[in-house]
């Protein structure tokens, strides 16, 4: 790194990102803040953060390294302390001997860097990185060391723990940290569930992430009645009741994000288990393209959404998504000029703009009794979190032959199957066919992490699977784990699908009254890929394995 007294704005005008006259204004609308110019460039659209940093590259020599794509020794926390990361926006990445490399937001900070080399009594390398990705990896970084500090600290003073788990005891307390640091290294971990269950002499708690359910924590079974009043009472629920279930709801903020949990409390022998669902933190955004669509798949998926009425169906097993592309596609058809408004037991994702209804059967608040109330409300759009039962499935037909469009999912193994699961629970073949624009049938697949995954070729048995010639030259992936995906693998998951529009051959189907296979058979003749093609895809491209494959079809059997 080369050392100048050059200020930023003067590096900036030297490679050409900045003009005089615009850091003049910059620098008026600097004045009475205390917001560092970077900022104000950034903030007022002068500059990307990226132009920045590629300038200060150039001209100070100094590296840019993108920080989600490193993975840093959790060791290195014990180096510099949190504060004093956070406070200067540097985290140490590397040691190798008497030299420290740390990631900077800003290089220019010589006196946050000569700090972190005096406390450390290290050689200091820096690095520059984003600012949110500095923030994410500081998290990243001191989480799980909090969480462990804050369990050796909560089994210490139990004895002491107040009977108020309330907010006003204030976030000193040991359970309150304790509790918080779970839930923040959770969603770092983009896990889907948190797991905390009371054995014989432990509280174990496990995280599924992918979903896969592994090990966080093992700590005292003398912990678990704070930690589950706790979670009880800021989801909401009764503390003092440990007989029956409980369900209760959080929303949480961590690092600027909201995030949305649900809560599940079940007695059991040692005490009460508990399941959190971080329903914000699971891996899709809601944005069709990242769903995991084949081309083919995302034409077909356009097209159904862009009619007016008719019941467009989501089907596959719990965790497989359904929710999540369900939310997608109101985000995709939400305008100014329609109503939408859902039913939902419970509501998953809250989505601005857009009436959301929870049902209440305790109250008599059920799925028909709000779906007769919602046609009273002018939707344009409803969606229905579940068809379960004959009442359901004959009212969505009525509404989407009546001129609406409805969305909602099915629990069947398959596209075809959802057409005649709505016939075995009362629904006449000429509504089904009048009524039902398409199914689509989802399952999620873990995806091999970029970082690690092993390039072979194809054997015969691989080639086999694949429905291919044996002999055939071809390159496929394997997991093989690394420090990123925590040796997993894997990192992330993607949808797989088959979508299949309900064509004038297949009402014919239909109306009758031909068996599943029958109308599976139709449909691919129609141009369906069944969710056995589309995972034999993803594996050519090198997305996911064989093996991933094997696991996902013998789940089918």
């Amino acid at each position: 790194m080369k050392l100048t007294n050059l200020k930023l704005g003067q590096i900036l005008i030297n490679s050409g990102a900045l003009t005089q006259e615009q850091l003049e204004e910059a620098l008026e609308r600097q004045k009475g803040t205390n917001v560092r110019l970077g900022r104000i460039l950034i903030d007022n659209h002068y500059l990307t953060e990226m132009q920045i940093i590629r300038s200060l590259e150039k001209q100070l020599s100094i590296p840019y390294v993108d920080l989600s794509s490193v993975s840093v020794d959790p060791s290195l926390s014990s180096l510099v302390p949190e504060d004093l990361a956070r406070s200067n926006l540097i985290v140490p990445i590397r040691r190798e001997g008497s030299i420290l490399t740390v990631a900077v937001a800003d290089p220019l900070d010589y006196n946050g860097i000569n700090d972190i080399g005096i406390y450390t009594k290290l050689k200091v390398s820096p690095v520059i990185a984003e600012r949110t990705k500095l923030e994410t990896k500081i998290r990243e970084l001191y989480t799980t060391q909090k969480a462990f500090a804050a369990a050796k600290e909560l089994a210490s003073n139990q004895a002491d723990l107040p009977l108020d788990l309330s907010e006003t005891q204030g976030s000193d307390q040991p359970v309150i940290r304790f509790v918080n640091n779970m839930i923040e290294q959770a969603v770092l971990l983009k896990a889907s569930d948190i797991h905390i269950e009371p054995q014989e002499k432990s509280m174990r708690i496990r995280f599924r992430v992918d979903g896969r359910l592994s090990l966080y924590m093992e700590t005292s079974a003398e912990l678990i009645p704070s930690v589950v009043s706790r979670i009880k009472f800021i989801g909401g629920m009764n503390i003092a009741e440990k007989r029956i279930p409980q369900d209760g709801r959080i929303n949480y903020k961590i690092g600027g994000r909201e995030i949305d949990m649900r809560i599940s409390v079940l007695p059991c022998v040692f005490g009460e288990k508990v399941v959190i669902r971080i329903t914000t933190a699971l891996s899709f955004s809601l944005v069709k393209e990242d769903i995991g669509f084949l081309p083919e798949n995302l034409e077909k998926f356009n097209a159904l959404l862009k009619n007016n009425h008719g019941i467009l169906l989501l089907t596959g097993p719990t965790g497989s998504g359904k929710s999540t592309t369900l939310y997608t596609a109101l985000k995709e058809i939400m305008r100014e000029d329609i109503n939408i408004v859902t039913v939902e037991d419970p509501v998953e994702m809250i989505i601005p703009n857009i009436t959301q209804v929870g049902v209440n059967p305790k109250a008599g608040l059920t799925f028909p009794v709000v779906l007769r109330s919602i046609l009273r409300q002018d939707p344009d759009v409803v969606m229905i979190g579940e068809i379960r039962d004959t009442e359901t499935a004959e009212i969505a037909s009525s509404v989407a032959i009546t001129g609406h469009l409805v969305l909602s999912t099915l629990h069947t193994y398959d596209a075809p199957s959802s057409i005649i699961r709505l016939v075995d629970m009362g629904v006449e073949p000429y509504m089904v066919s009048s009524s039902v624009l398409g199914v689509i049938a989802q399952r999620l697949v873990r995806t091999l992490c970029p970082h690690c995954k092993e390039e072979y070729f194809a054997s015969d048995d691989d080639l086999e699977l694949l429905g291919l010639e044996k002999g055939t030259p071809l390159k496929l992936y394997r997991a093989k784990g690394c420090n990123y995906c925590s040796g997993r693998g894997y990192q992330g998951r993607t949808a797989i699908h088959e979508i299949m529009p309900v064509t004038p051959a297949i009402k014919g189907c239909i109306n009758s009254g031909k068996s599943t296979d029958e109308i599976r058979e139709t449909a691919i003749k129609e141009g369906m890929i069944p969710l056995d093609e589309n995972i034999k895809r993803i594996v050519m491209e090198g997305k996911t394995s064989v093996q991933e494959m094997m696991e996902i079809h013998s789940l089918q059997m």
